[in-house]
């Protein structure tokens, strides 16, 4: 007996765009339904019970934004998956802020669409390379410690050992992955990040994974 597949609820107010996307996705996952506009999704969401939500932001009525942030509280096992064509760092940043899991640009090939639906339908945050490159040149340098020891000019060094977590996060680890990768207890995992937030004052994994990105590794 076949494992039950993902259930997809996608919002778009362009009919060719989620026509697309069910042609690209209908042969793994299950495409429960459409909308058009965010009440709509709301609707949708809260009858539909889906394991993902790809919208996009421009909608009528709510924007993908709000349509997040509220879709949190009526589905809040659900994951979301921003589709956009804004790449401003503003827009992507909401997004997050809002509650999603994930966010890519409408020029993003069908490959990388169908590994961020992977990737956020495991749990872990997925922010396309053409998103990450318009936010990572809106971010300051990571404080990290120079190879001769010297810290930066300004702001608190990162040591080894919170650089390490810090790209680990920008992998799309969680707590747990991370403390089996690095041989540590998962509490301290957890105080390496609480000292790296007093640091770089990021308030979520995704900063990380972005400062991480910044620093030469690959996100997600």
């Amino acid at each position: 007996m076949s494992e039950p597949r993902n259930r997809v609820l996608l919002a778009d107010d362009h009919p060719m765009m989620r026509e697309g996307l069910r042609k690209l996705l209908e042969p793994d996952y299950e495409v429960v339904g459409e909308a058009t506009d965010g009440p709509a999704l709301l609707v949708a969401a809260e009858r539909l019970r889906p394991d993902l939500i790809i919208t996009d932001i421009s909608m009528p009525g709510i924007d993908g934004i709000e349509a997040t942030r509220r879709l949190r509280g009526i589905v809040p096992r659900a994951r979301i998956l921003i589709l956009s064509i804004h790449t401003d760092p503003t827009w992507v940043r909401g997004a997050f802020d809002a509650g999603a899991h994930g966010y890519l640009s409408k020029t993003s090939a069908p490959e990388e669409i169908e590994t961020a639906v992977r990737e956020v339908l495991k749990g872990r945050f997925y922010v396309s390379s053409e998103v990450t490159q318009a936010l990572v040149g809106t971010m300051r340098e990571l404080p990290v410690e120079r190879h001769e020891g010297r810290p930066e000019a300004s702001g608190e060094v990162l040591t080894p050992r919170e650089l390490d977590i810090v790209r680990l996060v920008g992998k799309g680890l969680g707590n747990k992955r991370i403390a089996q990768t690095l041989g540590v207890s998962v509490t301290t995992v957890r105080t390496h990040l609480s000292r790296v937030y007093d640091k770089l004052g990021p308030g979520s994994r995704l900063e990380l994974a972005l400062y991480a990105a910044q620093a030469g590794e690959t996100v997600m």
